[in-house]
């Protein structure tokens, strides 16, 4: 896929919105389209997602028919929803803000059951061993050699399909019904870590064992203390963020009526895409293969033509910067204090945001947090979904409860032969 670049010059951006240079420059001073000097001139580039998203609203304010026919693009909201909602701190669960959960070093098996059932227990979730089916257990058991790093997250979706399969998928369920699956499949995705360690094997999970330890064990790297606390709390600040597309892929299927791991597989292969979770696998391969100051320093151009299409930077919603990739990368600078690689990394991308204006997104922190914590390549991937598994389902609980069918409706536009 060729990437397009994050930024146009004043011609692009003249001829996509057809106005006068005048008039787009009064949209940059007013705060509608943002702009940043192009390196070694006295010219500007402008922002193509600002650029496109005002071309396709037009002059003046929308009509009520049209707000709701581009809502769908980081407009208004679509459904109600109770699970979270999101400020300039970042996501707050049932009005708990996610970074206080996060730095309480509460297990993430806590603040999961807390966003399916709404019901808040300060103790620690010891939650049961799941029985793994045994037609699951031989796919865990016969795709060892076949994981590669990049593919983590389609194994994942494949399991929790296998998981739906001989008549075992939930369709309609409370959130009490809801429970045993989200434990099922949790403890399946962190067992899946170990394909990505140098063993190359499911890892069981042991009696008792809180998943981010689960996860790192799996995975081969340390477990120590501050490792599973950094485990634990990244894995609650990304465990939802209100109506991500995966999470949408998961209230449409629920909608239908499809079941409960039939709606996570959906999720995750929408969170797998180009533009959303295969950013870490850019971020591990393109960006922080060499972590040399200076192979990094040669990123930089790289960055600020194409750092939002290709690595997650400038999160529309977090204009100051995301607030989670801060944390996340925070618990990095902590757990990789006597790495080198982990300094050079956090330097980039302290230089990238002094030299080009960009903050960095969750793939850039959570490649740095898994470097920091020596956990294998395709971690941070892993990482991700395991996290989000439980808002999803927390969301599909809540759609099944709702009882309506998501079907937005397309506007016909007449193509000309």
């Amino acid at each position: 896929m060729t990437s397009k670049k994050d930024f146009l010059t004043r011609e692009e951006a003249l001829a996509t919105l057809g106005v006068k240079t005048a008039t787009l420059y009064t949209y940059v001073s007013r705060g509608l389209i943002r702009s940043t000097p192009a390196q070694g001139t006295n010219r500007h580039l402008y922002a193509r997602d600002d650029v496109e998203r005002f071309a396709a609203r037009g002059r003046g304010r929308l009509p009520r028919a049209v707000v709701a026919a581009t809502s769908m693009r980081w407009g208004e909201p679509v459904v109600m929803s109770s699970i979270t909602s999101i400020d300039a701190r970042g996501p707050a669960y049932r009005n708990r803000p996610a970074e206080d959960l996060a730095m309480a070093r509460y297990a993430f098996e806590v603040v999961a059951e807390f966003l399916v059932t709404g019901r808040w227990h300060d103790t620690g979730a010891d939650w049961p061993a799941t029985d793994i089916p045994p037609d699951v257990q031989s796919l865990l058991d016969t795709r060892a050699s076949e994981v590669a790093p990049a593919d983590v997250g389609h194994f994942m979706a494949m399991l929790a399909l296998a998981m739906s399969t001989r008549g075992r998928d939930l369709h309609d369920v409370s959130s009490e019904a809801a429970m045993p699956a989200l434990r099922a499949m949790l403890e399946v995705f962190a067992g899946s870590f170990g394909y990505l360690s140098p063993t190359a094997r499911y890892v069981a999970r042991r009696p008792g064992e809180r998943l981010a330890v689960h996860a790192l064990r799996a995975s081969g790297a340390p477990v120590a203390p501050e490792a599973v606390a950094a485990v634990d709390a990244t894995l609650i600040i990304l465990a939802d963020h209100e109506l991500a597309p995966a999470t949408f892929a998961a209230r449409v299927a629920a909608s239908s009526d499809a079941g409960l791991y039939n709606c996570i597989a959906s999720a995750i292969s929408t969170h797998v895409g180009y533009a959303t979770g295969a950013g870490t696998a850019r971020v591990e391969t393109q960006l922080f293969e060499t972590c040399t100051p200076k192979a990094l320093s040669a990123k930089i151009k790289h960055v600020r033509d194409h750092g939002v299409a290709l690595f997650g930077f400038n999160h529309p919603l977090y204009p100051e910067g995301d607030p989670r990739a801060t944390l996340i990368l925070s618990l990095a600078a902590r757990c990789g204090a006597d790495r080198p690689d982990v300094t050079h990394i956090l330097d980039f991308i302290d230089r990238v945001k002094d030299e080009t204006e960009m903050t960095p997104g969750l793939a850039v922190a959570l490649v740095a947090l898994a470097r920091a914590l020596n956990m294998p390549r395709g971690s941070a991937a892993a990482l991700w979904i395991l996290a989000r598994t439980a808002g999803w389902c927390a969301h599909v609980v809540e759609q099944y409860a709702q009882a309506f069918m998501l079907r937005p409706r397309a506007t016909y536009i007449s193509s000309v032969s």
